[in-house]
C-alpha cells in the first residue's frame, strides 16, 4: 500500500539557502515516508499567499537572519491557514530553547536549530508536528463537544456565542432559541436511560435540520438545547418553530415502532444588532419564552 506524501511549503528568507533543504526532504523510506515540496521555496509575501490557496501539510519556516521577523511570518501563517502546523527553522547558533516559548505562543508545533538537522531528523520533526497538531485539535474538539450528540457543549457553545455577539452590528439581526425536550423524565422512567439518550439525540438531529449550518447548535445539559441563529430576520423569528415542528413530525412518521412520540418545546427571542446583550442575558430572556410556551401549551 502506498503512503500518501505529504505536501510541504517553504517559505524562507533567504532563497538560496532554502533549496538546499527543500532536497533535504527527498527521498523518503518506510519509516518516514517521503514529503513533496510543493515549489521552490518562497519569500514571506509570496509564501503566504500560497499558503491561503490550499493543499498544504505543514508549513517549514526557515529563518536564517531575524528571529523576530520569522515569528512575524509564524502568527500570519496561523491567522491565513490555522489548521497546518508550522515548524520554524530558527537562525544558526540560536538558543531553541530561548525562541521556543515565543515560537510557540506565535503558533508553532515546534522550532529547531537549521544547522542541527539532518535529513532524517528533519524528516521526523515535520511527522511529529503533524501528528501533535492534530491530538491538539482533536482535544480542542473533544473539550467544546458533546459526546452523546456531537453538539457543542455549554462551554463551545458560549465561547462562539462571544465571538459572534461582538459582530453583531454587521448583521440584521440575532436570534436565540432554546429547547427542551417534553416528558424526557417519564421517558427514562418507563423505558430506561438508553431510550432516554435516543430521544435526546433524536432531538439533536431535528435541531441540525432546522437550522442552517452557519448557525450555532448545542446541548446545553441534560434535555436542554440552544441555538444562536446569525444574522436573523424578523421573519425567522415566526419561521423557526413551524419549521422545528415539521422536522419532528417527520422524525416520529418515520419510527412509527418507537413506544412514545418525540415533542419539544422552544422559546424564541430576537434582537436587533444595535441592542444585543450579553449572552446570559439572552438565554434568561429565552428561558422565559420557553416557559411561558409550555405555560400556554397546559392552558
Amino acid at each position: 500500500m502506498n503512503t500518501p506524501r505529504t505536501n510541504v511549503l517553504i517559505i524562507a528568507d533567504r532563497l538560496e539557502s532554502a533549496f538546499a533543504l527543500s532536497q533535504r526532504l527527498e527521498p523518503g523510506d518506510a519509516l518516514t515516508p517521503g514529503f513533496e515540496v510543493l515549489q521552490p521555496p518562497l519569500a514571506p509575501a509570496e509564501g503566504i499567499s500560497r499558503l491561503a490557496r490550499g493543499g498544504v501539510d505543514v508549513l517549514v519556516l526557515d529563518v536564517t537572519e531575524s528571529a523576530d521577523a520569522g515569528l512575524d511570518t509564524v502568527r500570519r501563517a496561523r491567522f491565513e491557514a490555522p489548521d497546518i502546523p508550522v515548524v520554524m527553522l530558527a537562525p544558526p547558533g540560536t538558543s531553541s530553547e530561548a525562541i521556543g516559548l515565543r515560537a510557540a505562543e506565535a503558533g508553532a508545533q515546534d522550532v529547531v536549530t537549521r544547522d542541527q538537522l539532518d535529513a532524517g531528523d528533519l524528516r521526523r520533526v515535520l511527522r511529529y508536528a503533524i501528528e501533535r497538531h492534530r491530538l491538539q485539535a482533536t482535544l480542542r474538539q473533544l473539550a467544546l463537544s458533546d459526546e452523546l450528540t456531537g453538539l457543542y457543549n455549554r462551554r463551545g457553545f458560549l465561547a462562539l456565542c462571544e465571538h459572534h455577539l461582538k459582530l453583531a452590528h454587521r448583521m440584521r439581526g440575532l436570534m436565540l432559541a432554546v429547547v427542551d425536550i417534553d416528558r424526557l423524565r417519564d421517558i427514562n422512567a418507563r423505558f430506561g436511560r438508553d431510550e432516554g439518550d435516543r430521544a435526546i439525540v433524536a432531538a439533536a438531529t431535528a435541531l441540525k435540520s432546522t437550522f442552517r449550518a452557519s448557525d450555532v447548535v448545542c446541548r446545553l445539559a441534560g434535555d436542554d438545547f440552544a441555538t444562536l441563529v446569525l444574522d436573523a430576520t424578523d421573519d425567522a423569528l415566526h419561521a423557526v418553530t413551524p419549521r422545528l415542528r415539521s422536522c419532528v413530525d417527520r422524525q416520529n412518521a418515520a419510527q412509527r415502532d418507537r413506544a412514545y412520540a418525540l415533542s419539544l418545546t422552544m422559546g424564541v427571542v430576537r434582537f436587533e444588532p444595535h441592542e444585543v446583550p450579553p449572552i446570559e442575558e439572552l438565554l434568561v430572556r429565552a428561558g422565559e419564552a420557553l416557559t411561558a410556551r409550555k405555560a400556554a401549551r397546559v392552558a
